[in-house]
């Protein structure tokens, strides 16, 4: 069952470590009612699960308007007859600049405690806090891993851009390199090709990934199409449904 543990992970990983700290002309704001949902499948053809991103509100945090970025994860109907397991993600972030204030991570796996763990942005400070765990030093553009997805399609992509990213995931801080390489039909989009190579920031090989992903040329800037190569195999999210609510 060890591949189907680290898959789950994966599901997560491929949706949420993205991160853009390069300025540009922004293209696109986030929506209250926003839906983006996916497929996920394992060698390219086994159905494996399910992904659904949501924005919600405005909502208030703490006195201030904000909007709340969900991400849901779960395994298809055919594995969880032998492994159930579900992730859940919520960050509360900037209605503008897409950066978190909170952000909570929900793993769920049959037969065993709930692994919950949040953490508080004080972005004056460069400080991020654990829950139980203490204070990290973050780069002041740091992301939360779900906040990062949504403000990669804030910005403007053109070929050759190289773009340096950050993402802080428990405690950890990933870099993340990609580079625009050119243009490809995804079904009914022309999409964006973006090379990238997702690394621990000690390098640790063990904690790295190669994805390319294509995100629409358009103004909903969506990511129609993420591929990712890990260590148990190719793994692939497809949009199916992208609709506004209201």
């Amino acid at each position: 069952m060890k591949i189907f543990k680290y898959a789950v992970i994966v599901l997560v990983v491929l949706m949420v470590l993205i991160c853009s700290t390069r300025k540009a002309e922004c293209l696109y704001s986030l929506r209250g009612g926003e839906e983006l949902v996916y497929s996920a499948k394992f060698l390219h053809i086994i159905p494996f699960g399910n992904i659904v991103m949501k924005v919600k509100g405005p909502v208030r945090h703490e006195g201030i308007k904000v909007y709340l970025l969900t991400c849901e994860a779960s395994t298809a109907k055919w594995i969880s007859l032998f492994f159930k397991a579900e992730a859940t993600l919520n960050s509360y972030v900037n209605m503008v600049k897409v950066y978190p204030y909170k952000f909570e991570q929900i793993l769920k796996v049959a037969g065993k405690p709930d692994d919950i763990r949040r953490a508080t942005y004080h972005r004056a400070q460069n400080i991020m806090e654990a829950e139980g765990k203490g204070k990290k030093k973050v780069p002041f553009d740091v992301r939360d891993p779900i906040s990062a997805i949504h403000n990669l399609r804030t910005y403007e992509l053109k070929e050759g851009l190289e773009i340096k990213q950050t993402v802080n995931n428990n405690q950890s801080n990933y870099v993340f390199n990609s580079k625009v390489t050119g243009k490809k039909r995804v079904g009914r989009f022309d999409c964006w090709v973006l090379d990238s190579k997702i690394r621990r920031e000690n390098k640790s090989m063990y904690r790295s990934m190669d994805v390319v992903f294509y995100i629409s040329d358009d103004a909903e800037r969506l990511p129609v199409l993420i591929k990712a190569r890990t260590k148990v195999g190719p793994m692939t999210l497809r949009l199916l449904r992208h609709r506004v609510k209201g």
